[in-house]
């Protein structure tokens, strides 16, 4: 719908924005009334009556009270903040042109003094930033002269992004967010980067940690050496947190809805009667230290801590499996990782935790009220008897069970999706996988806790692909919410089919990130790989990924209330018109009573300017009196 500035209409038709807001079940209301029985005046009078406020046509244009100015970010060289002043309350739309693509960005808010964020810059462009104001009646002023805004290009020591297959109508929608890092002597660089669907940098800035996840409001959330920190996207810390049970283990830290963060803390253990040598399970035992990672969940408020559990306290102390890591150094030396724990979550559905134990191939869930075993996923070997009747049965076929595992997360359907890395695909003292000959795959199980059985209902990964990845470490699969696609972060690549992945390098790796169809034959709809070559070494160096997520976009999109619902009547239809954010969508609802109400369909958005919304209730003559409300789903 056309924008256009409200006039007034005949008093005998009356409709008035009615100003207020109001929340139902945390979705944003905003209600319109209508009267076609009642004066102008008397209409007024109604509305105070009611707590709200009538709005009356604007005096004067709308006017544009400075020049825009953009200043890029100090921390995050693809982004920036752009300024600027109206003498009325705006919204703003920007458009950035670098050349090859032009896009619009709308910001819903209304404000008289604009400090918005631009994201997704792409390194060494000329990017020209148009800026357009609007106000409530959807008058628009476009500033008379672009911005111009030169990003410098990636820094020397950053990965080469390979795009091998991108089908971006398969895809999901949105970004993949992540770290890379290397490994070089005397120096460890890292940087957090964020890639579009071509496989190309919209975003990056130097990162502490393993992983980086955005938060709700757009943020992102990392684990550092001893805090959790949120930072926005032009590189501010926003907030920082000092876990209260220390030392923290980098794999994992999860925020979650009740207002906690859930975690991992390394600590010592002794334990007596220890196997030494996995090779030799009936060899020698001794005393000795273990090192293990406690869950453990904080406060997100005060910091205080909640609660923690102790895995050798759940799990076989003395189980060990090919995996087991002897301690040269850290805590202790001698000792063992004997665990490693690299993953934790939730499962809401019974107030439970998930916890992933690599050394032991493994995964677990346990009552986060007691600490009560509730089962063991993984295979059965070696196992203590008091454990035996927690181990989940095998059912059905294919199967097969995940070995050094990472990142488990419970899906849509009520299954649990690992990265299963697959070192040595065995238990001792069964004969183990080597290297060359072994692969990696994302694989989905299904878990019945009443007969305490596990079949596979889904995997990609395999000798019998065209293709085949084996990574020793890292990693994580993570099925997306709109497609059903699963995203895969091959995070440490060392053989490609059996074979050195990167033939001028041998054992240097590489990541690889590929989306698939959740099919029973998957399809490829996105792959990029990662390479880090080094001039200076004329060789190519390690890059790995812990884990690749995909981002719906670079902004949050909070469900806002409406503040400019506008109406008028032609020819006896209801036109109604507002602004609102073109990534939500809004139902319009009449109602004749204030109490029942009915749904009316979804606004549309108009085509030239995607924040601005319009609806057409066209009404029998002799209808009653009716109210109108929006929400924003």
């Amino acid at each position: 719908m056309t924008p256009h500035a409200s006039t007034p209409l005949d008093p005998n038709a009356c409709f008035n924005n009615a100003g207020s807001t109001q929340s139902n079940s945390a979705l944003w209301i905003n209600g319109l009334l209508r009267t076609d029985r009642v004066g102008v005046l008397g209409l007024r009078i109604l509305l105070l009556a009611m707590g709200l406020t009538a709005l009356s046509a604007p005096i004067h244009a709308l006017t544009l009270l400075n020049t825009p100015v953009f200043t890029p970010s100090a921390n995050a060289p693809l982004a920036g903040t752009l300024e600027l002043s109206t003498d009325v309350p705006s919204r703003l739309g920007v458009t950035l042109d670098d050349g090859t693509s032009v896009r619009t960005r709308f910001f819903g808010t209304f404000e008289t003094n604009h400090v918005v964020p631009l994201y997704g810059f792409k390194p060494g462009r000329t990017n020209h930033i148009t800026v357009t104001a609007y106000d409530r009646t959807r008058t628009a002023v476009t500033a008379n002269t672009p911005l111009d805004f030169v990003t410098a290009p990636l820094p020397a020591l950053f990965p080469t992004i390979n795009l091998l297959t991108s089908v971006p109508s398969a895809m999901e929608p949105g970004y993949s967010l992540f770290i890379w890092e290397t490994q070089i002597p005397g120096n460890a660089p890292a940087y957090a980067t964020i890639i579009d669907a071509a496989g190309e940098v919209v975003w990056y800035a130097p990162a502490g940690g393993y992983d980086v996840r955005q938060l709700a409001n757009g943020n992102l959330f990392s684990v550092l050496t001893s805090t959790f920190v949120e930072t926005d996207l032009l590189g501010r810390t926003v907030h920082t947190w000092h876990p209260p049970a220390q030392p923290l283990d980098p794999h994992d830290g999860v925020p979650t809805e009740h207002g906690t963060i859930l975690y991992l803390a390394n600590a010592l253990q002794s334990v007596s009667d220890l196997p030494t040598d996995p090779y030799n399970l009936a060899g020698s035992r001794q005393t000795n230290d273990v090192l293990m990672q406690k869950v453990v969940e904080m406060s997100s408020d005060n910091e205080s801590l909640v609660n923690a559990w102790s895995p050798l306290e759940i799990l076989d102390p003395r189980r060990i499996s090919y995996l087991l890591t002897s301690l040269t150094g850290g805590l202790s030396s001698p000792g063992w990782d004997t665990e490693h724990a690299n993953a934790v979550i939730e499962d809401p559905s019974d107030d439970s935790l998930i916890v992933s134990m690599r050394n032991q191939n493994a995964v677990f869930k346990f009552a986060r009220s007691t600490g009560a075993l509730k089962w063991i996923l993984g295979p059965h070997e070696n196992w203590g008897p008091q454990w035996q009747p927690y181990l989940l049965k095998p059912k059905g076929t294919p199967f097969q069970w995940q070995y050094g595992q990472h990142a488990p997360i419970l899906t849509s359907r009520g299954t649990l999706m690992l990265y299963d890395n697959g070192n040595l695909r065995a238990s001792p003292p069964n004969a183990v996988t080597i290297d060359s000959s072994n692969y990696s795959r994302a694989v989905e199980y299904r878990i019945n806790e009443q007969t305490m059985e596990v079949t596979q209902e889904w995997e990609y990964g395999g000798q019998n692909l065209g293709e085949w990845l084996y990574t020793g470490f890292m990693g994580n699969a993570e099925p997306q919410p709109r497609t059903g696609n699963v995203l895969i972060d091959f995070s440490a690549v060392s053989y490609t089919d059996g074979a050195y992945s990167i033939p001028t390098s041998p054992g240097a790796l590489l990541a690889r990130f590929k989306e698939v169809t959740h099919d029973p034959v998957p399809q490829v709809v996105f792959d990029v790989s990662l390479t880090l070559y080094s001039k200076a070494a004329a060789d190519y160096l390690n890059c790995t990924v812990y884990r690749v997520h995909r981002i719906p976009d670079l902004y949050a999109h909070p469900a806002l209330s409406v503040t400019d619902l506008a109406t008028r009547l032609a020819d006896g239809v209801a036109q109604l018109e507002f602004s609102g954010d073109p990534a939500r969508r809004y139902v319009v609802e009449a109602s004749s009573d204030l109490t029942n109400w009915q749904s009316l369909g979804h606004a549309s958005s108009d085509d030239a300017d995607a924040a601005s919304f319009g609806f057409q209730d066209p009404q029998p003559a002799g209808s009653p009196a009716r109210y109108y409300r929006v929400i924003t789903e």
